[in-house]
């Protein structure tokens, strides 16, 4: 797991290595055991490494083909890169290391783009073509290492790992993106490929791309829809059987390191069973992390004890209390860009944490969106029951409900997360239009019409134009016709899960040089998943009813029968907002806090 920066110029023969330095710098977080450089004439590449497989210098990166061909600098992990590199040492190439950076060169040289096919694991690269005078870059599949770039109409190509790092060069532009912002304001994340600086881009997961003088391609080489269109038509029990098979060989995969290995542990039958698998084949002494509340209704730390204690692990909690503004502002600046999911602390905490023991840890992000374990599924179906009820008591309701359930907010976040108002509000808002924005509603923090009061109407038809939920409909348009559950899992892997729970993930483990790995998004495995009848996947409204069903017999009942609680916190409280809406007022304090200092946006109007 490291950091990756280059500079690419086409009109001179020579690039300063100094920007690319200051990148590297700026992410030395990601990469604090060593860092490299190479010149090329008109391409300078940097790497901040953090060494998890083989340690020794000889690892080093940037790293090139012995013909002095090819270059790489790479951030992630292939875990089935031993097997890769059978293959390819039976096709004749020669290796040095022991490391998965000269596999991933080597399967480049040897199949070209074809090599992604052959990858599992979690990546974002880049290897420049001495020869061709071609730069290719490729992400992983469900985007869990990040990508950043900008293109200068085949002047320049500048690419990091992280957006701070990026704005290090001069040539990179410092605009606020006003489609970025919309997105932000009414998701409180950026979806891909848009970012908060105009002119700036993440490179979208499953995707490469081709740089050249003469053009800029991209190429997305995974199609995660096409496994929902192909149905298994196994039995349950055999179904099980092999989703224990499948996520057991992924934990195993997750455990090859030369570092000591670790575990977050909630509590939850997600993180419980990749524990408990990890107990199989880890020898030593194994360290699960948990992060506490001191409000009772935002804690877990008795479930993961718990667990912990079944699972015979050395378990460490700490009470994630914020007592100034320095606290939460200082893990605010870990996310380089407008992100406000309000588990964004504890991450950072609970990353910490884990960090002053292990260097690597395994989680069970990704099981909520191959299974179906999010409360909003089961709005979903309940949604459809209430179809035919007549379009005008709808509206009738959520009136009813914006104006009695305010009283009441403030005596529901006392006992709950999520306060019940919240939840009809969200719901009955989702419940006036069709089937995806009653799903979309879900995710939506500010309407549009509260998103111009914000940015101004003079912004109004921007806003409209470019809402984001556009974006989820063309993800919708990709699985038209499949189960509704389907369609809804595949838009939340296409969206929620790689733009907001796997940046939470990488920023926060990656700020303590802390690398996060997620057997659940193994590519097998999803695949895997994803063929199974959705009746399977939700059971009435019973949900991950087939991940419980694979794991009777590993787990004991007090662990799957556990009610799914979720990774919020009392961002309400720390900022002041007790009794209003506190995704909206964190969304807004983040905005202003933040990015008004960096991109010269003025507070938010109320």
């Amino acid at each position: 797991m490291c950091a990756i920066a280059g500079k690419l110029k086409w009109n001179t023969l020579r690039v300063s290595e100094k920007s690319v330095k200051e990148m590297c710098f700026a992410m030395a977080h990601r990469g604090p055991d060593d860092e490299g450089i190479v010149s090329l004439n008109n391409i300078v590449l940097g790497h901040r490494r953090l060494s998890i497989i083989d340690l020794s210098q000889n690892a080093k990166q940037p790293m090139r083909t012995p013909d002095n061909r090819y270059h790489i600098v790479y951030n992630g992990e292939v875990y089935n890169f031993k097997a890769i590199r059978r293959e390819l040492e039976s096709a004749g190439a020669i290796f040095t290391t022991s490391s998965d950076t000269e596999v991933v060169l080597h399967a480049y040289a040897h199949w070209g783009v074809k090599c992604l096919s052959r990858f599992n694991g979690m990546f974002a690269f880049a290897i420049w073509d001495t020869l061709k005078k071609e730069l290719f870059l490729a992400r992983d599949r469900f985007g869990k290492k990040p990508l950043y770039y900008y293109s200068n109409k085949g002047k320049d190509f500048i690419f990091a790992s992280e957006l701070t790092a990026l704005q290090k060069d001069m040539d990179v532009p410092v605009k606020v993106s006003l489609e970025g912002l919309n997105c932000y304001l009414a998701l409180g994340y950026i979806l891909s490929p848009l970012t908060i600086c105009e002119d700036v881009f993440k490179l979208d997961p499953a995707t490469y791309m081709l740089v050249t003088e003469v053009e800029v391609k991209k190429v997305r080489y995974w199609d995660y829809a096409a496994a929902f269109r192909n149905k298994t038509v196994e039995n349950e029990h055999d179904i099980a059987e092999k989703v224990l098979a499948l996520l057991e060989e992924s934990v195993q995969l997750r455990m090859v390191s030369d570092v000591p290995v670790g575990a977050f542990l909630s509590g939850g039958i997600d993180s419980s069973s990749i524990v408990c698998l990890m107990k199989k084949y880890h020898d030593n002494v194994l360290h699960t992390f948990s992060i506490g509340f001191n409000m009772p209704s935002y804690d877990e730390s008795a479930d993961a004890e718990k667990v912990a204690k079944w699972l015979k692990t050395t378990h460490h909690n700490k009470i994630c209390a914020i007592e100034s503004d320095d606290i939460l502002d200082s893990a605010i600046e870990i996310y380089d860009e407008p992100f406000s999911d309000t588990s964004l602390v504890p991450m950072v905490e609970l990353s910490k944490l884990a960090s002053a023991q292990v260097k690597v840890v395994l989680s069970g992000d990704g099981a909520d969106e191959l299974f179906a374990g999010y409360i909003t599924y089961t709005a979903d179906k309940i949604y459809r029951f209430l179809m035919p009820v007549p379009q005008a008591v709808k509206e009738t309701m959520y009136k009813l409900n914006q104006m009695v359930g305010p009283l009441l907010m403030a005596k529901d976040t006392a006992r709950t997360k999520l306060s019940q108002h919240y939840k009809r509000k969200q719901f009955l808002n989702g419940m006036l239009g069709s089937p995806e924005k009653a799903h979309y509603s879900w995710r939506l923090i500010h309407t549009p019409e509260e998103r111009e009061g914000i940015m101004g109407s003079r912004y109004r038809e921007l806003i409209h134009d470019t809402d984001p939920f556009q974006m989820f409909k063309k993800h919708y348009g990709k699985v038209d016709g499949l189960h509704w559950l389907d369609r809804n899992l595949y838009v939340d892997a296409m969206t929620w899960l790689p733009d907001d729970i796997l940046v939470k993930v990488d920023r926060a483990s990656m700020g303590s040089g802390l690398e996060a790995r997620c057997p659940y998004l193994d590519v097998n495995l999803a695949s895997y998943v994803a063929t199974i009848p959705a009746g399977l996947k939700m059971l009435g409204l019973r949900k991950k009813h087939i991940l419980k069903q694979s794991l009777k017999g590993t787990l004991p009942e007090f662990i799957i029968k556990k009610k799914k609680s979720g990774f919020n916190s009392p961002v309400g409280a720390w900022i002041g907002s007790v009794g209003g809406d506190e995704f909206k007022a964190f969304n807004q304090y983040i905005l202003t806090k933040r990015f008004g200092r960096s991109f010269g946006i003025t507070p938010l109007n109320r």
